[in-house]
């Protein structure tokens, strides 16, 4: 499908070369679209337990029941020899049938463009908005990062509670050299999570960045990269949190099989990672920490909560960790597409009041069965504890996905969904004091999908 990001659960979709909205919607580069998808649903989630229903406030997103929800995107591009713009919007409302009343759920738009400089240069700028996106669904790692022009990520379905917040970013990327041989890129970004009811268990959040990175093409299938980044990550009532970062980074490629007239080929893609990083404390939160919790904190080697065998240490406020991240693109067959990703590092969420150290991994497979029938499914789960104070438990989550299509015509299909999703904060209340310290859901949902292209295309 073209709109990407009308799927809210965030189900990789398939781009086969016929079948469901596939063998009429060629996604050439050369050529400028304008695309709307509209998803309407009927869902019924899993009742929460009786002793968590005093808990949860009437109406709130986890009471569970019968809903209806309306997801409406656009997916824009306009392509010119030198400048490339592109854009996309989406939009969700949900109705509780207990309460008779409708909710907006989440909104995100993203504008980007990118130009052709000299010398095989490029520029790259890139602004994006969110309305309430779903936090603690980013320590699922994805496929790969956001191009230009796409916004947040809303996944209205992980939406665990209504507190009302803004997400804003803004990023741009400066590259010359040809991706053949040697080239030069530097990145800037820069992010703000705003709460319209701040408070003690709800900090603001804002986050820069900025990195230089050297890749070169060793073959035709391979190549090297040598990265280093600088983030910083302040939350509203603490100090600010400085990370180095040195990422080393292999990638290959392999060619499984070229269809006749070089139409399609199929390829298997590996990726894999290496951050030695150092983390700087707030001088604040060091001196709680070593109070409360680790009087050692300041000299010394630390264990982790979340390793085994030799522990990063802690020096003065620094803090030593080694993150990665590795993935695993596997096309197969004629329309079927199998993906694998990990990582492992430091993570910055809007609804926990500190940083965190997060594993995360997530599996996915997407395919034709028929021209007019497909299959997705996805499978993650991710662990992460507070980088700051290691006498705190782990927090887990995990999600599962399966969703089946079938296209009635052209640009009208029907669906049928289960997702489930799980977390348990441990009761971690310093770390996550604004939510449910567990939360289960189970959802059924059915509905179509109606895909539209302006006419005079």
């Amino acid at each position: 499908m073209a709109a990407t990001p009308a799927l809210s659960q965030g189900i990789a979709v398939p781009r086969p070369s016929g079948g469901l909205f596939g063998a009429t919607r060629s996604e050439v580069g050369g050529r400028d679209r304008l695309n709307f998808m509209f998803d309407v649903n009927e869902a019924l989630d899993s009742e929460l337990p009786l002793e968590l229903r005093s808990r949860v406030p009437q109406g709130d997103l986890q009471s569970g029941g019968f809903s209806t929800m309306l997801t409406a995107s656009a997916d824009y591009a306009r392509n010119r020899r030198r400048v490339q713009v592109a854009g996309t919007a989406l939009s969700a409302f949900r109705y509780y049938q207990r309460l008779d009343q409708v909710a907006a759920v989440s909104h995100s738009a993203g504008l980007g463009a990118s130009v052709r400089l000299p010398k095989q240069g490029s520029l790259q700028i890139a602004q994006t908005a969110a309305y309430s996106p779903s936090y603690l669904y980013q320590l699922f790692p994805t496929e790969a990062l956001p191009g230009p022009g796409e916004s947040i990520p809303a996944n209205p379905d992980y939406r665990i509670d209504a507190t009302e917040s803004y997400s804003y970013g803004t990023k741009t990327a400066l590259a010359f050299g040809s991706a053949r041989g040697t080239r030069v890129t530097t990145t800037a970004e820069y992010s703000h999570t705003d709460f319209q009811r701040q408070t003690a268990a709800r900090p603001n959040l804002t986050m820069y960045a900025t990195a230089a990175k050297v890749s070169r093409a060793v073959s035709r299938n391979s190549g090297l990269s040598v990265e280093y980044q600088y983030r910083t990550g302040e939350f509203g009532f603490g100090g600010l949190t400085k990370e180095h970062r040195v990422t080393m980074g292999v990638e290959y490629s392999r060619a499984l099989f070229v269809r006749r007239r070089a139409t399609s080929v199929k390829r298997a893609t590996f990726r894999f990672n290496v951050s030695p990083a150092t983390l700087e404390l707030p001088e604040s939160e060091l001196n709680a920490v070593a109070t409360a919790t680790v009087p050692s904190v300041v000299e010394g080697s630390v264990p982790s909560a979340l390793e085994e065998g030799p522990a990063p240490s802690v020096v003065k406020g620094r803090l030593y960790r080694l993150e990665g991240d590795a993935s695993v693109d596997y096309e197969f067959r004629r329309n079927w597409r199998a993906t694998g990703n990990y990582r492992r590092g430091v993570e910055y969420l809007a609804v926990l009041t500190e940083p965190v150290f997060a594993h995360g991994a997530r599996v996915g497979l997407t395919g034709l069965i028929t021209r007019r029938l497909d299959v997705s499914t996805a499978a993650g789960h991710a662990t992460g504890a507070s980088a700051m104070n290691r006498g705190t438990q782990t927090l887990d989550t995990s999600t599962g996905e399966v969703r089946i299509r079938y296209a009635l015509k052209r640009s009208f299909a029907l669906y049928s969904e289960y997702l489930y999703y799980y977390y348990d904060l441990r009761g971690q209340a310093r770390l996550a004091p604004g939510l449910q310290s567990v939360f289960e859901q189970h959802r059924i949902r059915v509905g179509f999908m109606l895909f539209v292209e302006p006419p005079g295309r």
